[in-house]
Formats: structure tokens, C-alpha cells, sequence
């Protein structure tokens, strides 16, 4: 079986390293396709490079938003957690300008197998979350993705999603989203990927 991986929001790639060179090589799977979307054009550069010979892993310089559009991302001070919002915590007031995509429009144009195709999903894109998963959700690919993971629900650090907050926790609730957690941030705390994976394609 296809096996789809989409990582948004990838900064060094420590996940889609630990993907290629260990999650998959001990689940025996070879037939493997990754996405990496990375809005900060400096860090999908230098990604693309790192894997310009690799044709299992294409590198996309997109962010993540709720209708095709340039947007701005919000660097952060500390270089880590840039944003499309610009009233999320630790962000500067020096952005770069980027294309915005709605993923579910991207998938069905570029993925054509994703539905009969195992899934997964990792997300840590600073609030951007929220355009994500209500994407999900509306287009119905949700019910594609196998397995979700990622560090957490940044839309908590964006003061202008406050009130959505809750309305974000009900909408995984009710469509029977769990995130693992997946991260290069304290990776002791990760969930055991490898077993979540494996546990999944039993399904199958």
C-alpha cells in the first residue's frame, strides 16, 4: 500500500529525517511519498537541498491558509514558530510575503490516490491549525487521513483566535481527530510512532 506523508511546518526537518531514516525503514516500507510544506522560503531552501536527491520528498515553499492568497508570515524573534498571524506570541513585525494554498484543493489536484492510500498527517504550523482543520473537515479528506500527529494545538498562542479556541477543540472532538504527538521539541514525550503506525495499517 501507498503510504502519504504530509508534513506542514518542518523548520529544520528533524521529523521528516526521523520518517525516512527510521520510522519507516522499521516498518519495512518502501513505498513511500513525502510532502513537506514550509511557508519560510530560507528554511525550504535549505531542505530542498538536503534532499534534492531524494524523489520521495518534495519540499513546497507554501503556508497554510483558508483561501489561495499571498500572505504575510510573521517571523519570530527567537527564529522558531514563525506565523500567519501576526498577533501570535513571540512574533516580530518583519514578515515575508508567501502563496497561500488551501490543502484540500492541493491534494485532490496532486494526489490523486490519496483516498484508496494510507495518510499521514503532522502539523505545527503556529495557529494556521485552525484554516487546516476546518479545511479538513468541510472537503472531507479528513476522513483519508489515517494517522494525525505533531507537537500540539498552536491556536491557543494567537490572540485573534481566542474565541475560536473552543470552537477548534469541538471540531477534532467531533470528527474523531487525535493528535499524536510527534515533535523534535522534547522528543521523549513523543507517542511511540512506529507502534501507532503499525497498529493503523493492521486496519488495512
Amino acid at each position: 500500500m501507498k503510504i502519504y506523508y504530509y508534513d506542514f511546518g518542518l523548520w529544520k526537518g528533524t521529523e521528516i529525517h526521523w520518517m525516512v531514516n527510521h520510522v519507516f525503514p522499521k516498518l519495512n516500507i518502501t513505498d513511500y511519498q513525502i510532502y513537506g510544506f514550509e511557508a519560510c522560503k530560507q528554511y525550504a531552501d535549505r531542505l530542498k537541498a538536503i534532499y534534492s536527491d531524494n524523489d520521495r520528498v518534495e519540499i513546497i515553499n507554501k503556508a497554510v491558509v483558508d483561501k489561495p492568497r499571498k500572505v504575510k508570515l510573521y517571523h519570530a524573534q527567537n527564529q522558531v514558530g514563525h506565523s500567519v498571524f501576526s498577533t501570535k506570541r513571540n512574533v516580530s513585525d518583519h514578515f515575508e510575503e508567501v502563496d497561500g494554498i488551501v490543502f484540500s484543493d492541493w491534494i485532490k489536484e496532486n494526489v490523486k490516490a490519496h483516498k484508496v492510500a494510507f495518510n499521514i498527517l503532522k502539523v505545527n504550523i503556529e495557529g494556521a491549525e485552525w484554516f487546516l482543520f476546518n479545511d479538513l473537515v468541510n472537503s472531507g479528506v479528513h476522513q483519508h487521513i489515517d494517522v494525525y500527529c505533531g507537537q500540539g494545538h498552536d491556536v491557543e498562542k494567537v490572540s485573534e483566535l481566542e474565541s475560536k479556541v473552543q470552537d477548534y477543540y469541538d471540531l477534532l472532538e467531533r470528527n474523531n481527530i487525535h493528535l499524536y504527538r510527534f515533535t523534535e521539541y522534547l522528543p521523549h514525550q513523543n507517542d511511540d510512532i512506529v507502534s501507532v503506525i503499525k497498529n493503523k495499517l493492521k486496519e488495512y
